[in-house]
């Protein structure tokens, strides 16, 4: 099963509160479109490279599944086990308050959510999940 969601309370006035800095990292199809709009957020420092820290990490093609509903989706869930893996193994996101992490075709602007962290009010040294 999935874990239980919860709501992490704001810390009183006066009580340290997480930081906002950011690594983010996005893993993209080596020969896809996902390459040709990296560079682009790259070109622009946009995106993951306007973060504090970025990495960009291959992944590969997922296979399908069907379903009794005739329909099918990506099973991907080994290759975001991999490159979580590979973020882990490379442990730049230790010196950073929060990962991101980023699909290449969704707009991400850090600045917007460091805003959005300290309005939050996060307490430090908690292990948080933002949606």
């Amino acid at each position: 099963g999935g874990r239980t969601e919860y709501s992490v309370p704001a810390v009183a006035e006066g009580q340290p509160t997480s930081g906002a800095s950011l690594y983010c990292f996005m893993a993209i199809l080596p020969d896809s479109p996902e390459v040709t709009l990296m560079l682009l957020a790259k070109r622009n420092k946009a995106s993951i490279f306007a973060c504090d820290a970025s990495d960009v990490f291959h992944s590969w093609k997922s296979a399908t599944a069907g379903w009794d509903t005739g329909e099918s989706t990506l099973t991907n869930t080994d290759v975001f086990i991999n490159v979580w893996e590979l973020v882990h193994q490379k442990g730049v996101y230790r010196n950073f308050d929060w990962t991101v992490k980023v699909d290449a075709d969704a707009v991400l602007v850090p600045d917007r959510l460091k805003s959005h962290i300290n309005a939050l009010r996060p307490p430090a040294y908690r292990a948080i999940y933002l949606k």
